[in-house]
């Protein structure tokens, strides 16, 4: 049944993981990684920007998802993409670590 599959796939596709470091006083940053379900890029973008954020101790509310709806919704065409705070910071692996560091901490 088509209606059962749209569910299933819809199942499978909202925030998948979700990752919070708070940090008393200060402001909590919302940081998503939109990533593909046939490669595995965003999911370790989202390892890797999760292991930032405790070595950084940054206030930041980190989640994955690999959602087409989410990814077309912001307009993000290539993946993985990082989304903080509503606003689209890279796409297709365009951030190195030195840019990590700086969109974590400023």
């Amino acid at each position: 049944n088509l209606f059962d599959l749209l569910s299933k796939q819809k199942e499978c596709c909202d925030i998948e993981n979700e990752f919070v470091n708070m940090v008393e006083g200060c402001e909590l940053k919302n940081v998503i990684v939109v990533g593909s379900s046939c490669c595995k890029s965003g999911y370790k973008l989202y390892e890797q920007l999760k292991q930032k954020v405790q070595e950084l101790n940054v206030a930041v509310k980190l989640s994955y998802t690999d959602s087409i709806e989410y990814a077309s919704e912001y307009g993000i065409i290539s993946r993985p993409a990082i989304v903080v705070d509503d606003n689209v910071i890279a796409c297709n692996n365009g951030i190195d670590e030195n840019s990590l560091k700086e969109l974590l901490v400023g």
